[in-house]
């Protein structure tokens, strides 16, 4: 049944028309689209592209595309979607991005076509969408990113002219300001891999003395300081991967001597510690995905006797620890998309026999194992987009029956299942951007005409539903 939904959920009425009229199809039922000066005339609840998906209360706040305004701000309420605001009118769009929700605002990028790419914020409604501040002033962009909420500020980067710098806003005009101007010039400091740790936020920063280390804030000038120079001198340590444990910040970093390892802070210099050096020498284990389960953080690495395989931390040498070899020898199991449901890790790897598959871990050697052979044999399904939706974990995989198309699991090989067959046959959905909202999941994938489009996972994960009219052709971008 819940196939059959999704195949047939973005049929209309099919009409025979020669190809150089393939634009003025009309479509019977749920839509009409026609073309108008040139441009296909979508149906009005219809849109293409949906992005930035971001979930708010009971609803879900995301940009999206429209032939006759362009990328603009939508809102989703009981399974109905409408464009909040055209904030830049015509075909261009404003293409809002960076949605992040501070307290009961959407705080957002966009670009009105007058004041470049500012900050906006929305309650919702056309009138409470709002330019909150012409950072940058008159029509060049302020860029504004990488929003970070600690407590009741966001922090973000943005240009005002003097280089890309750290910022923050409490929602307010008078509140958005510069916290400080780390590297003066017209470059800037370039935060990034903003990180809150209860009332602090930690980042990367460039400063022309120090290279690109690891910075603290408490959002004043004089609270925020340089944590330590991991690599002495200009040369980057290029913090990365920040990630909390308890009361410390984990984190990547190359002090010059060795390679790509992994670090420990506490916010002071003193407490900024390498925790192991997985991989002896300049090569580095380079840690990646760091993932938090329980006491202790999950991650990819290798040294010198095995590949990429799954380790663990508790923040100290001794409990550094390599989880299991999966793919034994120097072969690598890349471990990937570790996500955590209950205390159960899931992610994708490869045992060199089975190709790349689920697999989940409770932490213990014995304890890490394949949850299911999706593509029996060598091939690969493939797992990505790893979300955790309630008690459920929902992905994107190929069993080379059908394309890539969204699976459930609770762990268990007999519940590891396709939901839908989106697009029949080979052909891919390629589900992504998973959002729990309320008990229903919110996602983007494929129409059988290749259009990226927003549906519903039903609470029973039968049912998927599209959001908006159906659309009979592949819309030109």
């Amino acid at each position: 049944m819940a196939a059959q939904t999704a195949r047939h959920a973005t049929h209309g009425v099919h009409t025979s028309v020669a190809a150089a009229a393939l634009l003025s199809l009309v479509v019977t039922s749920l839509s009409t689209a026609t073309e108008v000066d040139g441009q296909l005339a979508m149906p009005p609840d219809a849109f293409v592209s949906p992005a930035e998906l971001t979930v708010t209360n009971q609803s879900l706040f995301f940009s999206a595309y429209r032939s006759d305004s362009g990328s603009e701000l939508w809102v989703l309420n009981d399974g109905r979607a409408r464009m909040v605001k055209d904030i830049r009118t015509g075909l261009r769009g404003s293409y809002p991005s960076e949605l992040t929700l501070l307290r009961d605002a959407l705080l957002f990028a966009a670009n009105d076509g007058a004041s470049g790419l500012e900050l906006w914020r929305s309650d919702g409604s056309a009138e409470g969408t709002t330019l909150l501040k012409d950072i940058c002033p008159g029509s060049c962009d302020a860029t504004p990113s990488t929003f970070t909420v600690v407590k009741d500020l966001a922090y973000f980067v943005a240009n005002d002219g003097r280089g890309f710098e750290l910022w923050r806003t409490d929602g307010t005009p008078a509140g958005t300001m510069m916290v400080v101007d780390i590297a003066p010039g017209r470059t800037g400091s370039i935060p990034r891999h903003l990180t809150a740790r209860g009332d602090t936020l930690f980042f990367a920063a460039f400063n022309p003395k120090s290279g690109t280390e690891l910075w603290v804030s408490n959002g004043t000038r004089a609270g925020t300081r340089l944590v330590r120079d991991v690599r002495a001198g200009p040369d980057d340590a290029a913090p990365e991967q920040l990630t909390v444990l308890g009361e410390s910040l984990l984190f990547v970093a190359a002090d010059g001597r060795h390679g790509a390892e992994l670090w420990r802070s506490d916010g002071t210099r003193e407490g900024t510690v390498m925790i192991r050096d997985i991989h002896r020498g300049v090569a580095g284990s380079r840690p990646r995905y760091l993932t938090r389960m329980n006491a202790a953080v999950y991650f990819q690495a290798s040294d010198a006797d095995h590949g990429y395989e799954l380790w663990r931390t508790d923040g100290t040498p001794a409990g550094t620890q390599l989880v299991q070899d999966i793919q034994p020898g120097l072969a690598n199991s890349l471990p990937s998309f570790l996500t955590v449901l209950g205390n159960q890790l899931f992610f994708a790897a490869t045992d060199g026999k089975s190709g790349v598959e689920l697999w989940k871990s409770d932490g213990t050697g014995h304890g890490t194992i394949l949850v299911k052979d999706i593509h029996l044999g060598g091939a690969s399904a493939s797992p990505g987009h790893l979300t955790r939706a309630q008690d459920d974990l929902l992905f994107a995989a190929g069993d080379g029956n059908h394309g890539w198309e969204l699976w459930q699991s609770d762990g268990s090989a007999a519940a590891t299942r396709l939901i839908a067959d989106m697009r029949a046959g080979p052909k891919s959905a390629h589900p992504n951007r998973l959002r729990s909202l309320a008990d229903q999941v919110v996602f983007v994938a494929d129409d059988e005409h290749g259009n990226e489009r927003l549906w519903l996972l039903n609470a029973a994960r039968t049912d998927v539903t599209l959001v908006g009219a159906p659309l009979p052709l592949r819309l030109p971008r």
